[in-house]
């Protein structure tokens, strides 16, 4: 299996270090980035687990995610 490409943005980079299981590369990619990319980085992701969770982090049931396409 090859690997993605996955340098163009180092915030996916930091990502997909993580999905894969690979924390050192994660945190040495955040380390790099500055501290303004970092705050940036963080509230996208904060925005991502608000979609994935509730309020108490418990996992929510959205239909629109789910249900099948036409």
């Amino acid at each position: 299996m090859s690997t993605p490409t996955v340098t163009t943005y180092a915030e996916t980079a930091a990502l997909y270090a993580v999905l894969s299981e690979d924390a050192e590369e994660a945190l040495r990619i955040v380390a790099d980035m500055y501290p303004a990319e970092r705050a940036i980085f963080a509230k996208q992701l904060d925005q991502l687990r608000m979609m994935l969770t509730d309020r108490f982090g418990n996992d929510i049931d959205q239909p629109i995610l789910t249900r099948p396409r036409p």
